[in-house]
């Protein structure tokens, strides 16, 4: 029953760190753009245009496409009594949050995420020790369903991000 409980905290968990991206992403880059491509020109050349495209409307859109696929992934999960697929959601979200916390240290000053990384990382470290106490995965499934995971955040942001894309060309022509 307990990790019934902690499975379905996910969406919750997920929810409640993704409110602070949301809500502070946007001024913030606005307030750090210029720091950000002196400090990092190559990668804010790649990436800055994009978040620069993308309203609050529009990045929200993404939030919800993953918030509705982990939510199903999860309930799913629970109801068919297996363990693997949820896993490898909860892993890349954990993972998730330590790149959060190394940009946070790298950068050294806020970022729109750290605040609920850092309060998001102790459910993260008991679930995790809860899963591997109950003995439920052995070793190599806890590290094929972490990749898999990795695999499925990498291919769901790419999608996420072109949904949110189109939103704001739709929304552009519409208004």
């Amino acid at each position: 029953m307990k990790q019934y409980f902690l499975m379905s905290l996910l969406p919750i968990v997920f929810m409640f760190h993704d409110f602070e991206e949301i809500i502070f992403f946007k001024p913030w880059l606005r307030e750090n753009s210029v720091l950000l491509k002196t400090r990092f020109p190559k990668l804010s050349e790649r990436i800055l245009p994009h978040l620069e495209k993308l309203s609050t409307a529009a990045f929200s859109l993404a939030v919800a496409e993953e918030f509705i696929l982990l939510s199903f992934i999860t309930y799913v999960s629970i109801w068919a009594q297996s363990y693997f697929l949820w896993f490898a959601a909860f892993m890349a979200f954990s993972i998730h949050l330590i790149v959060h916390l190394i940009q946070w240290i790298i950068l050294r000053k806020y970022i729109p995420s750290i605040v609920t990384s850092i309060f998001s990382l102790p459910y993260c470290v008991y679930t995790f020790d809860a899963f591997i106490s109950m003995n439920v995965m052995n070793s190599f499934d806890l590290v094929i369903w972490t990749l898999i995971g990795l695999v499925i955040m990498v291919l769901n942001l790419v999608l996420a991000h072109k949904l949110a894309l189109r939103f704001e060309k739709w929304k552009t022509t519409t208004t």
